[in-house]
């Protein structure tokens, strides 16, 4: 629209390597610049013609005023007031769908590309620094998120948990703590409740108190009903009796009480002691191990316990074995020749 508005003020021809030639009909000189670049003659009309520059841009805003008025699509024009709103709703979108959920890093807002494409989508986006959203926006919604899982936990009488461990490429250990219920609406809600950087032994001691603590920010210790894990020994070892004794559970009074009566109880039995009336029983006795009237908080994964089955049965299997060592060393020898990946890839 504007050059054409321009060639009222200016003969346009073409001349060498892609320039335009301009003679202005106003003052009759001569400009040049870059075929389908404008400015040079803009310059100059702003410049030596104020009142025709002006006449340009009144008519290009009446165009698209009137345009813009011609059109009814129901919406109400754009609050200025918002932009700041909106601009956020951007940022916070990226941070969730992009970084988050996509798995992505940080610095991908700063790539070029990235803001280019976002140039295209928003005229008006504004770019946002990696350390803006390191800094800013992710504790920011991490406060967010972690409210909201608060005021759900606190609604509902029962949570079983998913705790799981596992390692990066880089030999990191991970912790991953995850709770699940049932809503008021019966819907099966589950939120990681947190994932913890695990530097210590993976011992049932340190999983049982890492546990331990994560169960007492969110206050819902006392709520599980349930815990799943995989069968590692270290796992079946810190659920095995629950999150903790009972007597850990109990009040200073009560605890004092329940001890003064354990005494008492063991006098008692010093007094009345018949050596005679003394029966051996077998401790390691599978028996013990778990008590009808008080089953393990700790249930096996199923999936983790078919997987287990399932390898148990490839390795009882002779030609099977024989059929996966051949593959691994098809898929090592892949890794180690171009020339064999491409027969394989064929």
């Amino acid at each position: 629209m504007a050059g054409k508005n321009w060639k009222q003020y200016f003969d346009f021809s073409a001349i060498e390597k892609n320039r335009t030639n301009g003679l202005c009909k106003l003052c009759h000189r001569n400009y040049k610049d870059k075929s389908g670049v404008f400015s040079n003659f803009l310059k100059h009309l702003k410049r030596q013609h104020p009142f025709e520059y002006n006449q340009v841009f009144k008519s290009e805003h009446e165009y698209f005023t009137e345009d813009r008025d011609g059109i009814e699509d129901g919406h109400e024009p754009i609050d200025l007031t918002n932009l700041k709103e909106k601009e956020n709703r951007i940022i916070l979108s990226i941070t969730k769908n992009l970084i988050i959920r996509c798995n992505l890093p940080l610095n991908l807002v700063e790539k070029p590309a990235f803001r280019d494409f976002m140039k295209e989508c928003n005229l008006k986006y504004r770019p946002v620094s990696t350390k803006r959203l390191k800094h800013d926006v992710i504790p920011s919604l991490t406060s967010t998120v972690l409210t909201r899982i608060h005021e759900k936990l606190n609604t509902v009488d029962h949570v079983t948990l998913t705790v799981d461990i596992w390692s990066d490429r880089r030999c990191r250990s991970f912790i991953g703590i995850t709770c699940h219920f049932i809503d008021q609406n019966i819907n099966l809600q589950a939120y990681l409740i947190d994932f913890l950087r695990l530097k210590s032994l993976h011992t049932s001691e340190n999983i049982q108190q890492m546990t331990d603590e994560v169960l007492e920010r969110f206050n819902i210790k006392k709520k599980v009903f349930r815990i799943v894990t995989d069968n590692a020994s270290s796992m079946i070892k810190a659920y095995k009796f629950g999150l903790s004794s009972d007597i850990e559970n109990m009040e200073v009074d009560e605890r004092n009480q329940f001890i003064i009566e354990n005494d008492l109880m063991i006098e008692n039995f010093e007094e009345n002691f018949e050596s005679d009336n003394l029966q051996m029983v077998n401790m390691s006795s599978s028996a013990f191990d778990e008590n009808e009237d008080s089953p393990s908080v700790r249930l096996s994964c199923f999936a983790h316990t078919l997987q287990l089955c399932i390898r148990d049965g490839l390795k009882n299997v002779p030609y099977i074995s024989k059929v996966l060592e051949k593959c691994q060393i098809l898929g090592k020898c892949s890794n180690q020749s171009s020339k064999i990946a491409d027969v394989l890839e064929e």
